[in-house]
């Protein structure tokens, strides 16, 4: 792990993916986080996404992204007594982040005026479905219907043939929420470190979807319509330049061609110089109009030749394009492994698995060792040590249920 984050602690009562995967962004930077589970029902839900697991797989991954480097306690936060001990977590604490709704932290006593009224410096991370007001502001969200159907990314990617929108490819809203809850709590300890003035921090699901879709929201509003103008293509156009194409052996390749002078290398390289001089394709403008025609040209060529050799065609190519590569291949690519953009983790009993890294870099290196996530209450005899429990105290909470046996 990194040291930027060295010395800072942080105190989480968060569940699913949202907020946790902020606390594992500050654990891979050095900070000590300490992920508060509930004292009953085995901890985080996301501990048991079943669902989610291969047969025999022993982690579950959902669970492992958002809470690795942490450590746990499993702490009855509906009795008085859970909640003093979590007090005295926060009275040492840099940060705290939840994501519970309002009526949960209300009724469990961790609404920001009552933890900030303990500690003032404390950078207090709220992260909610919708937001903290208006008429919403007490719901429940999860990432694909709060941030990626509300927000327009299933709008922008509904077939226009009438078919339903395709499902999110992975937990977009929640871990690119996660890395930016982040970066506002960094802000917000910087503040404090020039001013000593606490923080409240707001983010929200829905909030992070706009953000990922505010060059269309953006483009609605200039355009002066409810439809995004992207939507509106006459028959037989396209950008065939942006899109993706079919290999012999039934894989693809996507381009991302964006500027027009890069077409006359790409049409050599696929063995198509006619295609440069053709009136159909003579600019950007006619390449857009013809774009089906243009398309189904290219695609002839991708048809002679399999996924590996069609990369070895593109590759050194003036513009941009990617083979469409699976998780397994991720692991194994080259690139990803140079910068470490693939990076081993160990499990507690000595096993090793492999996870993107967290986003950004310092001082030029991979991030380094990283722990996997904690068992639940496998730190509780630890931590309550920390807090100055005697071990015959320590014994009677887990005899009272106050704390869990782990």
């Amino acid at each position: 792990m990194y040291d930027v984050m060295e010395g800072v602690k942080v105190v989480e009562v968060a569940e699913h993916t949202f907020a946790p995967a902020a606390g594992a962004m500050l654990a891979d930077w050095g900070a000590e986080v300490i992920k508060v589970e509930r004292g009953v029902g085995g901890g985080d839900p996301a501990r048991h996404l079943a669902v989610l697991q291969r047969p025999g797989q022993k982690l579950n991954a959902f669970f492992e992204v958002a809470n690795r480097g942490k450590r746990s306690i499993g702490l009855d936060l509906r009795r008085p007594e859970g909640r003093e001990v979590l007090y005295k977590l926060v009275e040492g604490a840099d940060v705290f982040i939840t994501n519970l709704r309002a009526d949960a932290r209300k009724k469990l006593g961790i609404e920001p005026e009552e933890l900030m009224g303990r500690n003032p410096k404390l950078i207090y991370a709220r992260a909610t479905g919708y937001g903290p007001k208006g008429p919403m502001a007490d719901d429940g969200g999860f990432d694909y219907p709060s941030s990626w159907c509300r927000s327009g990314s299933a709008f922008n990617q509904t077939p226009l043939n009438g078919d339903a929108p395709p499902q999110q490819p992975g937990s977009v809203g929640d871990l690119c929420g996660g890395a930016t809850i982040a970066g506002a709590i960094s802000a917000a300890l910087f503040r404090r470190e020039r001013t000593g003035k606490g923080c409240l921090v707001d983010h929200s699901l829905y909030g992070m979807g706009a953000y990922i879709m505010t060059q269309s929201i953006a483009g609605a509003s200039m355009a002066g319509t409810a439809t995004p103008p992207n939507r509106e293509v006459p028959p037989g156009a396209g950008n065939a330049m942006v899109r993706h194409y079919r290999t012999k052996d039934n894989r693809w390749i996507t381009l991302c061609f964006l500027f027009d002078f890069w077409f006359p290398d790409f049409a050599r390289r696929i063995g198509r110089e006619d295609l440069i001089t053709d009136p159909r394709f003579k600019d950007e403008a006619s390449k857009f109009m013809n774009g089906v025609a243009l398309a189904a040209e290219i695609q002839k060529e991708f048809d002679k030749h399999d996924y590996k050799a069609m990369q070895a065609i593109l590759k050194g190519a003036e513009g941009v394009w990617a083979p469409v590569q699976n998780a397994g291949e991720v692991l194994a690519d080259e690139q990803a492994i140079a910068n470490g953009i693939v990076t081993p983790v160990t499990t507690y009993d000595g096993d090793t698995y492999y996870a993107a890294h967290t986003p950004g870099q310092f001082d030029g290196r991979p991030v380094g060792a990283l722990m996997a996530s904690p068992g639940y209450g496998q730190h509780n005899d630890e931590i309550a040590r920390q807090l100055g429990f005697s071990e015959a105290q320590i014994e009677a909470m887990k005899a009272d249920g106050l704390l869990v046996s782990a």
